[in-house]
């Protein structure tokens, strides 16, 4: 079978990536179509990768060439089912006849929030974009089989879909097999780079936190270095101030962290994937965080992995999208 992700977006793309290495797997051919070119492949999922511009929120909606060209080039490849990332991607196919599997890795319904944190410009020319969203959100519901990453999602989007998976964002076990842990790990970390943007997003606001604690932030390393320098940490930081948001949130961090054998401090509205961890601490306000981080025991970080790789690894998920394919048409049965 002929899988085809596509995205607005490019590569890489961690989530993506660990999808098409699922089927390929089960020996699938797999290949990727992004609206920003393939810069690079941590998975090697892909055999051939395709670009075709998209262009901004304003033309991607009222240019239909756009539209037009994507879907020329996916029937030039002819796949037999396509995987679409997001909503945009996913509304292009709603007027063909292709299989399509949805994998709604951001709730966009949710988010125009976002939109509106930014200058009038912006927020003018995104316009266009977020009225189509929920119209746009609904008809993928009813006609498409789903994958999405919280409960809290998915419990919403069974209002309208008959198929929904969940596949939290775990990372695979290639990815952290090869770690090992450090005897002498110090220190408090971050990963991500909120901090050199010219504003936080509204659901990642971190503002003050500096102020507070000391912490290591990484940002801009390839995936395997930023993994093996967690190693070396003892604490890992997903602390962002609390948003209504984060009950559709699943941050890859937190699994990332456990998996380099770190423990966990994050703000108590992010923690519900992680239940009752051991390794999990939550918190309220920044106020709390320099005597919390002076509580937290010390654990062998090889402990902590092993915990990991029996809860947080991408192959738990692996069943449920090999079989989310049948939903997108009868004679796809994975």
């Amino acid at each position: 079978m002929k899988i085809l992700h596509t995205s607005h977006m490019g590569l890489p793309d961690s989530r993506i990536e660990k999808t098409a290495l699922t089927m390929k797997k089960q020996g699938h051919e797999l290949l990727f179509l992004g609206g920003h070119p393939a810069l690079s492949q941590d998975l090697n999922a892909f055999g051939e990768t395709h670009h075709v511009p998209v262009g901004n929120n304003l033309t991607l909606v009222v240019d239909p060439r756009i539209k037009k060209r994507w879907i020329k080039k996916i029937d030039e490849i002819g796949p037999d089912v396509v995987h679409a990332h997001n909503i945009v991607a996913a509304a292009m196919m709603l007027d063909t006849e292709y299989p399509v599997v949805y994998d709604d890795h951001e709730y966009w319904s949710k988010q125009t929030f976002k939109f509106a944190a930014r200058s009038l410009a912006h927020r003018v020319a995104a316009m266009p974009l977020v009225r189509n969203i929920p119209k746009w959100e609904r008809a993928l519901l009813e006609r498409y089989p789903v994958l999405t990453v919280s409960e809290r999602i998915a419990d919403e989007h069974r209002c309208h879909a008959k198929h929904v998976g969940l596949t939290r964002n775990f990372p695979t076990l290639r990815e952290v097999s090869a770690l090992v842990d450090k005897e002498d790990r110090r220190g408090v970390v971050y990963v991500g780079n909120d901090f050199l943007l010219p504003a936080f997003v509204p659901h990642r606001d971190m503002t003050g936190l500096g102020s507070q604690i000391d912490f290591e932030v990484l940002v801009g390393l390839p995936h395997s270095v930023m993994m093996e320098r967690l190693t070396h940490c003892r604490i890992g930081l997903t602390p962002w101030r609390s948003h209504w948001f984060h009950q559709y949130c699943d941050p890859n961090k937190h699994y990332e962290y456990m998996n380099a054998g770190l423990q966990v401090v994050v703000t108590n509205t992010l923690c519900e994937p992680l239940g009752s961890d051991p390794y999990v601490h939550t918190f309220e306000s920044y106020d709390s965080l320099p005597e919390l981080l002076k509580t937290i025991p010390n654990i062998p970080g090889s402990e902590i992995m092993k915990h990991a790789r029996n809860k947080y690894i991408w192959e738990k998920h692996e069943g449920k999208i090999r079989n989310i394919y049948k939903y997108a048409s009868p004679s796809l049965s994975a």
